[in-house]
């Protein structure tokens, strides 16, 4: 076939596979389906007509379709990168990390399970040798999401599945591919592949792929920035990005080419929307998904033309062994959601997945065209006995079409009879409200329209002069018989969802640094679908996860305390304070908006109601920043500084954008101006860096413990100290464990709790040394009740201390004996304070939703403490 023709048969079947889509929605059915059930019968009418000359099909056309040259590399090096990248470009991973555990299982986990659960079933019936039966089971151990996630947005799945549902397909490949490989080369070689050498393979190679994609991410991302805004640049090389990773990763560097692209995919998603503008990032998500749709049409119909050529030794005993493959695959699936996935959220590593949602994900569980792909690997391997290709390449096509034709067919009804197509009771009263109030101001127009052109109702008496009229919007029930509960849910969800859009106006005016409006992003849609679910107190729960620290920061926080490494811990906490302060300033704005437009609709006590519960988020978030305020004050006014500096350029640009069209200044005059703002620079737009004060030298400096030591004295005591940070909450001490080291307080606050008294220590003091010097276990409890610099000294270092300085030794014996008394004697908690923590202080001006408690109250105590 020349190239011309190639040309035409391609273009057809893209058309063809185009108009499948609106054919699949009418019949709604899967469009893989259709379009492999169009390849598969072009396939056989050519082959029937090469046996019987023109047949079906023109003699000369079907042998030229038979001939065409499709291979496995055909679709591992043309089609699949296209289809890993575009999924990847469309991960959200600050959503995927709430479900990352259950996503690995899926991924991985139930990839091994499955092909050494379905080998060992098939393997006694089969007759063929264990290696071939583990090599099948590697290739049908892969899923294809596609028909799934075209079901799912048809019936309006819950969004939670179809992320779990995505996220299994884009890592499972690799761990398939790497399994398959390895069996390959056992059956081709035995006894070449040892233990050993397969686990340093399954770890090694997923490894150098996640290096390798990070890397062509990064190398992308620095070429943005010298390109600019220029889309057409922009495209192409996101297009050679894929391709390059992957031959890169199998050809030059040996690695999973697959996890080479996924990782490259996702970490464009999570880096590049914060360094191109909005319509930069839309033009290319829109020219993946094209490229993805395309590659998606044209794998299923190519590998379906193949198929009278892969199912060529299909025997009746086939049908046995896909009946065994099929059950086989089903239960070790099931064992994976249904065993494994309870046990994560039993141990709580992972929050719980429905029953319902597993099934769906059990019998969502299609193979596709990754499975076809490697059959067609195994059969073009000559180096694999013609016998073991031919079981292997039957089965795993049998067993795709199978799930495609069971499982895909019934999935939809599946989905249905278990009601997660049906909206939540929060997301009906939502419809009915926005029923009701659309209703309403069509009928204001259609009567005011009647008026106009002098028509009287249909019928005086109708108090709806629009009733008569075709089309009109059916009226919802009245916010009235909507019960409280629902409506102040309903108010809470709209307002969430406002503050989304707030949060992607403030990015986009460039008010809000990238990583932060992402991250704020993805917990507003946390939060929206918390308070969908769960109403107030689902809102509720997202306000205590807002001020939570995330398991990134445990980390950090982990190295400081264990290495000493306080670098990521100022970046993390850095980026935390400043989401603090963008999300108190946007749940400030947020109350016209509720009095404004919530207000007419849902009634003044609803917006009461939901106003109290965003009153008590923005008292939790007044009181965060209190206690960074009062321990970094300094960094808070340089913070709040960047935000107004950052407010007043986007009022310039806009300004400037607005004379423009308005025809005031000219595109030559806005160019020149624009140019001048971005000579500026915007170092004084970026956030401040963030010095924890953990420097050994100063804290000692700045401890009145340690103010009549001698600079050489202080010098020498600088080693044996290490700095400690601790945050409100932490528990640096528990009573009953040994004592190992005692601490000295350079800044912030710690409450002691003895079990009869309350004591506070702030600045100068020192706690732990008791279990030291009378050779006992911890009397009290300690925590942190502000953000506090430490000094640890171990028990041991605290002896030589101690005995090099025979003042300071009895000062501290003095005080560790006093204490002892006071423990024994007051009950009472020292200072009068409450048992709550944070510093005085309120960001800017920003509206308040009703009357709260002051936060200042709460920590007033801790600052005194601190003032000590």
């Amino acid at each position: 076939m020349n190239v011309s023709s190639i040309v035409v048969l391609i273009a057809s079947l893209v058309a063809f596979g185009a108009l499948a889509r609106p054919l699949a929605s009418r019949l709604r059915l899967p469009v893989s389906i259709l379009l492999a059930a169009g390849g598969a019968t072009l396939g056989f009418a050519c082959h029937y007509s090469l046996q019987v000359p023109g047949a079906l099909v023109p003699v000369e056309l079907a042998a030229a379709i038979v001939d065409l040259p499709i291979g496995s590399s055909l679709f591992l090096y043309v089609f699949l990168p296209t289809l890993i990248f575009q999924s990847a470009l469309e991960v959200d991973l600050h959503r995927v990390r709430e479900d990352l555990l259950p996503i690995l299982l899926l991924a991985l986990v139930a990839v091994f399970v499955a092909t050494f659960g379905v080998a060992l079933f098939l393997w006694p019936v089969s007759g063929m040798p264990l290696l071939a039966c583990l090599l099948l089971a590697s290739l049908v151990a892969t899923t294809d999401p596609v028909a799934v996630i075209a079901i799912f947005r048809d019936v309006g799945a819950p969004e939670r599945l179809t992320r779990l549902v995505e996220g299994e397909s884009l890592f499972n490949d690799a761990a398939a591919i790497s399994l398959a490989l390895i069996f390959s080369a056992a059956i081709i070689a035995p006894g070449s592949v040892g233990v050993a050498e397969a686990i340093r393979d399954l770890v090694l190679l997923p490894i150098g792929g996640v290096l390798l994609g990070l890397g062509a991410a990064w190398l992308f991302i620095q070429l943005l920035k010298l390109i600019g805004e220029d889309r057409v640049t922009t495209a192409s090389l996101s297009l050679a990005l894929p391709y390059l990773c992957f031959w890169a990763a199998e050809r030059l560097l040996h690695v999973s080419g697959v996890v080479a692209v996924a990782t490259a995919g996702v970490a464009l998603a999570s880096l590049a929307p914060g360094r191109v503008t909005g319509v930069l990032w839309r033009h290319l998500s829109d020219t993946w998904q094209q490229l993805a749709s395309w590659s998606s049409i044209l794998i299923f119909v190519l590998t379906s033309l193949l198929l009278p050529r892969m199912l060529s030794d299909l025997r009746p005993f086939d049908f046995v062994l896909l009946l065994v493959v099929f059950v086989a695959a089903l239960l070790t699936r099931a064992l994976v959601l249904f065993g494994l996935l309870p046990l994560l959220t039993r141990i709580g590593l992972s929050s719980s997945v429905s029953v319902p949602y597993r099934l769906v994900v059990l019998w969502g569980g299609l193979r596709g065209s990754m499975t076809l792909a490697l059959a067609l690997a195994v059969m073009e391997n000559p180096a694999i006995p013609r016998p073991i290709a031919a079981f292997v390449v039957t089965l795993a096509t049998g067993f795709t079409l199978l799930t495609l034709l069971v499982q895909g067919t019934t999935l939809r009804p599946l989905i249905e009879r278990l009601g997660l197509d049906r909206l939540s009771e929060v997301d009906r009263a939502v419809r009915d409200l926005a029923l009701d109030v659309a209703g309403g101001r069509v009928s204001r127009v259609a009567a005011k329209m009647r008026r106009r052109f002098g028509h009287a109702p249909a019928d005086a008496s109708d108090p709806d002069p629009a009733s008569d009229i075709t089309g009109i919007l059916p009226l919802g029930p009245s916010a009235d018989t909507v019960p409280q509960g629902a409506r102040t849910a309903i108010a809470l969800v709209a307002l969430t969802a406002r503050e989304r859009e707030t949060i992607l106006e403030h990015f986009a005016s460039g008010t809000v640094a990238p990583p932060v409006a992402r991250r704020l992003a993805a917990d507003a849609r946390r939060r929206l679908d918390l308070a969908r679910l769960g109403g107030m107190e689902g809102y509720r729960a997202a306000n205590e996860a807002e001020v939570d620290f995330a398991t990134v920061d445990r980390l950090a926080f982990a190295l400081q305390r264990r290495l000493g490494y306080s670098r990521l811990l100022s970046q993390r906490l850095a980026g935390r304070f400043e989401m603090l302060i963008e999300s108190l300033l946007v749940v400030g704005s947020l109350q016209r908006i509720a009095e404004q437009e919530l207000q007419p609709v849902l009634g003044p006590a609803t917006v009461a109601e939901a106003g109290r519960v965003m009153a008590e988020r923005q008292a939790l978030l007044e009181r965060e920043i209190a206690a960074v305020r009062l321990q970094y004050p300094a960094y808070v006014t340089a913070l709040e500084r960047c935000f107004v500096e950052r407010a007043a350029r986007a009022v310039e640009m806009v300004e400037i954008e607005r004379l423009r069209r308005s025809g005031v200044i000219s595109s030559e005059v806005e160019r020149d101006v624009l140019a001048e703002l971005s000579a500026r620079g915007d170092t004084h737009l970026r956030r401040p860096p963030l010095d924890l004060g953990l420097d050994t030298a100063t804290l000692i400096e700045r401890s009145e413990l340690f103010a009549d030591l001698s600079p050489r004295e202080r010098q020498d005591l600088a080693p044996l100290m290490r700095p400690f940070f601790a945050e409100p909450g932490m528990r640096i001490i528990s009573r009953g464990e040994i004592g190992n080291a005692a601490y000295f307080i350079s800044s912030g606050a710690v409450e002691i709790d003895t079990g009869a008294s309350l004591v506070r220590l702030g600045r100068g003091d020192i706690f732990g040394e008791m279990a030291l010097l009378f050779d006992q276990r911890r009397q009290a409890d300690v925590t942190a009740i502000a953000y506090c610099a430490l000094l640890r000294l171990s028990a041991a270092d605290f002896q030589r201390f101690l005995a090099r300085h025979p003042a300071l030794r009895h000062r501290i014996e003095a005080l560790a004996l006093r204490r002892r008394e006071e423990n024994a004697a007051s009950p009472a908690l020292a200072g009068g304070a409450g048992e709550d923590s944070a510093a005085p202080g309120r960001v800017g001006s920003v509206e308040s939703f009703g009357e709260v408690e002051d936060p200042e109250a709460h920590f007033l105590a801790a600052a005194e403490a601190v003032e000590r």
